[in-house]
């Protein structure tokens, strides 16, 4: 005797295949196709970028590698990467330390650049020693 399925039955039937299928081939066919993984026995080399395991940990890094000016900086002449070397003075602020001096022309005196937006007075009692306007 030859039973005949709905096409309901039919269907799920195939799906419950294809899900087996899936299951079963489905690592093997999902797998990488790139270069076999580096062994951990990896010697890093010269032209491998640092790794480096938390970003709080670079920033930190950063901050403490950062070079304090030996003399101080004529902040009328100075470019964004001699301002940088401030402290508290990041890429940010000195863009903006460059674009007032532009539109406003040169700081009169020291506390002059209280008036850039991002420094306020705490800041700039920490940068005081540090800076002259010539």
């Amino acid at each position: 005797m030859r039973e005949v399925y709905s096409r309901r039955e039919a269907i799920a039937a195939s799906l419950l295949g294809l899900a087996i299928a899936a299951i079963v081939w489905g690592p093997v066919l999902l797998r990488p196709f790139g270069p076999a993984p580096v062994p951990a026995s990896h010697t890093p080399r010269l032209s491998d970028p640092p790794r480096v395991p938390h970003a709080r940990l670079s920033i930190s890094a950063l901050r403490i590698a950062k070079a304090k000016p030996t003399t101080p900086v004529d902040i009328n002449r100075a470019n964004a990467l001699a301002l940088q070397t401030l402290p508290g003075i990041g890429p940010t602020l000195a863009t903006r330390i460059v674009m007032h001096r532009r539109a406003h022309g040169p700081f009169q005196e020291p506390d002059g650049l209280i008036e850039v937006e991002g420094i306020g007075s705490k800041r700039f009692e920490k940068l005081k020693s540090w800076i002259v306007a010539r």
